[in-house]
């Protein structure tokens, strides 16, 4: 009687650790990037003062990128959705993982694209990402594509005793995408990833009428 009663209020098991900073992870990405949204003033039905190539573009992510492939589903997905949450009024979330041949995540992306509003996303994007708190050594590198906008990196302090990451996030007046590693993964140099995040755009970013 006294071992069933025992096992009765025995605590449960502890969640395994990887699987916790891989949801705090993906949730501090999402809350990144929605942060970075909220800044904007997106809006889907922005007046006369809209910019004028507010929502010219979409995000479509290629079904590989640099011999990685897409994966769209999955716990690393789910966790991103989860921090996401609805998508703004007029916006659709982009939530997707890049992995390679032995179905290893490489790239994890969060973002949106829809009618952003907002004059300075260069401005906005540094803000946001040092009013986190949770992101450190905001720097400013070349956007790239033809679409114009800016990007900005840093390093994510993931938490949970999961350490950190580098971070990069892009944004136009159509789009806004977080871009990083998976945190179990070697650790990328900052330059490294923006590269990959610059291409990734050209790829993903296509014209709205397209």
């Amino acid at each position: 009687m006294n071992e069933l009663t025992q096992q009765a209020v025995q605590a449960p098991a502890a969640p395994p650790k990887r699987k916790r900073a891989l949801k705090t992870a993906g949730t501090v990405l999402a809350l990144a990037a929605g942060l970075v949204i909220g800044r904007m003033g997106m809006n889907a039905l922005l007046g006369d003062g809209a910019p004028d190539d507010a929502g010219r573009y979409r995000l479509t992510p290629p079904a590989s990128f640099q011999s990685l492939a897409l994966q769209n589903s999955g716990p690393r997905v789910d966790a991103i959705k989860q921090g996401q949450g609805p998508a703004k009024a007029g916006a659709t979330n982009v939530a997707v993982v890049y992995a390679d041949q032995s179905g290893t995540a490489r790239l994890v992306v969060s973002g949106a694209f829809g009618r952003f509003g907002d004059q300075d996303p260069g401005a906005a994007l540094t803000q946001s990402l040092q009013g986190m708190g949770s992101v450190s050594g905001v720097t400013t590198h070349e956007a790239g594509a033809p679409t114009g906008g800016a990007m900005r990196c840093g390093t994510l302090d993931v938490g949970s005793g999961a350490g950190t990451l580098p971070l990069c996030m892009w944004a136009d007046h159509s789009t806004l995408v977080t871009v990083t590693v998976p945190v179990e993964n070697q650790p990328m140099a900052i330059d490294a990833l923006a590269s990959q995040a610059r291409a990734l755009r050209e790829a993903m970013e296509v014209p709205t009428a397209s």
